[in-house]
């Protein structure tokens, strides 16, 4: 009892979303109207119409501390219409072309396969060179993440090298010109690895010095390699109580790791955005028409130099949204002058039918999102079953003696001992405790402790002198739990230690 009050009390439990509110109201409650149970840590929100911007800010930042005006969020993937404004003012300024290629920018790298070099910067902005969403397993750092990642929601991207390099030693990348849409973050890194070298520096300075400080955009971060959290951040957040680790940025700041905004900076960018006036702006969001754009039946989706371009019920709106490990964002503008911000710190918010539902515009296309149906009880199921189900079985069967009755007593009631201190320990990363509570994983703990304190108890009993000798096969179940125990073990703590 005393193992599982103590789980509780140290577990990173956050308050309920509407514990926290303030702004405008009516915007605050549009917002939690929308918000699935347990899915918010905290959201900030900007809406502005006929020139008069209103805002809201819900839940906490992490660390308990509220929601404010100008705290920053991650931006995720709205990083990309950045780049991709990037991209457009270097055109007007004369340093790149559209159909610039990549061999044209790097002309001293040998690519291996020329399809990569001659890929275009445009078709690179609009999804369509044929490269894929990732490097395939070229890139070493990205295959020995692969396990954490998958099992133990580590950062994907933390071993991650140069785009360029990955592109560059390609022998069948896959790249062609004019293909179907296909959503790549390794081609917007590739990008802005490109545009950097264009310009005669890096990316982070290219775009710091032509788009974030002519715009005004003084809050906006670009992180460096191994640069954490900017001060007064949100920090990610799988779903309320649910830390999440922070993917790291560097190479893929373009394509939106590790970078940083708010609200407020991000409707200046809407602004610029929606001068139609503007030639950058122009080219930003000429339509063309792609295969495979999202919305192409429904909303004659187009696509623009990273912008998503839909007709709405005869209203034109340009959207994008963002996501990471554990934040989610969304950003849009309407022909009429409207525009909306949606930036929250858990990865099961619904920006995008939030925004949609502020601008009044339809929002059926993300009727499902914000982490329902099937996949939220599977998440809640795999969290019960690691935090609660495997230390009770652990637990029956040491009271029980089941462990005491075989060959290699002391060494079954150790390995099964291990693997429910593991499959407790991995419930941590891996449970949704936004939708189940707390208290299940704090359970779990006080079992754990049980099946502890009663193996040491009927420690002396077992594997005495007369038992049999144990047979070579008699082993193969202990080391195969051992061996689980310690992978989990390693996962799980390289998880933990990677959350900021």
């Amino acid at each position: 009892m005393a193992a599982a009050i103590g789980a509780y009390l140290l577990f990173p439990v956050t308050p309920p979303v509407e514990r926290n509110v303030s702004g405008d109201e009516e915007i605050a409650e549009a917002v939690l109207a929308e918000l699935p149970r347990g899915s918010a840590v905290g959201v900030s929100v900007l809406l502005e119409e006929d020139g008069q911007a209103r805002s809201a800010q819900l839940g906490t930042r992490g660390g308990g501390e509220p929601v404010g005006e100008g705290t920053r969020f991650e931006t995720g993937s709205l990083q990309k219409v950045v780049t991709a404004r990037l991209l457009a003012q270097m055109v007007e300024d004369g340093d790149v072309e559209l159909d610039t290629t990549l061999g044209e920018i790097w002309p001293d790298v040998d690519f291996a396969d020329q399809a990569v070099a001659d890929t275009t910067l445009e078709s690179l902005a609009t999804h369509t060179s044929g490269l894929p969403p990732l490097p395939f397993g070229w890139d070493p750092g990205l295959t020995r993440s692969i396990l954490p990642t998958n099992f133990f929601g580590t950062d994907p991207y933390g071993g991650t090298g140069s785009p360029l390099q990955a592109a560059a030693s390609a022998e069948d990348s896959g790249a062609a010109p004019d293909s179907p849409q296909v959503y790549s973050n390794f081609g917007f890194a590739l990008l802005g690895e490109s545009l950097g070298e264009a310009a005669g520096a890096d990316y982070r300075t290219a775009v710091t010095e032509r788009v974030l400080e002519p715009l005004g955009m003084d809050d906006t971060v670009v992180a460096g390699p191994g640069d954490g959290p900017p001060e007064d951040a949100a920090l990610p957040y799988r779903a309320a109580s649910s830390p999440a680790v922070q993917w790291s940025g560097g190479s893929y700041a373009p394509a939106g790791l590790g970078t940083w905004s708010t609200p407020e900076d991000l409707n200046r960018f809407l602004a610029a955005a929606r001068d139609s006036e503007d030639p950058v702006t122009r080219l930003t969001h000429e339509p063309r028409e792609v295969e495979g754009v999202p919305g192409e039946e429904e909303f004659d989706g187009r696509s623009g130099l990273a912008w998503v371009l839909w007709n709405v019920e005869g209203t034109e709106v340009a959207w994008h949204n963002g996501a990471t490990s554990g934040t989610v964002t969304f950003a849009a503008h309407t022909g009429d002058g409207r525009s909306v911000v949606v930036m929250a710190d858990s990865a099961k918010v619904p920006a995008e039918r939030i925004g949609f539902g502020l601008l009044e515009m339809d929002s059926t296309p993300f009727a499902d999102d914000g982490g329902g149906g099937v996949a939220a009880y599977w998440s809640a199921g795999v969290g019960v079953f690691l935090a609660v189900l495997v230390p009770l079985i652990t637990l029956v069967r040491i009271v029980r003696g089941r462990l005491q009755r075989v060959r290699l007593a002391r060494v079954n009631t150790v390995a099964e001992s291990a693997v429910s201190v593991a499959a407790w320990a991995w419930a941590f990363v891996l449970g949704d405790w936004g939708t189940v509570p707390p208290a299940v994983w704090a359970l779990g703990g006080g079992l754990v402790a049980a099946s502890l304190v009663t193996a040491g108890f009927r420690w002396p009993a077992t594997g005495g002198s007369g038992a049999a000798p144990a047979r070579w096969y008699s082993w193969i179940m202990p080391v195969v739990n051992v061996a689980f125990a310690v992978l989990v073990l390693w996962g799980t703590a390289t998880a933990v230690g990677q959350m900021p």
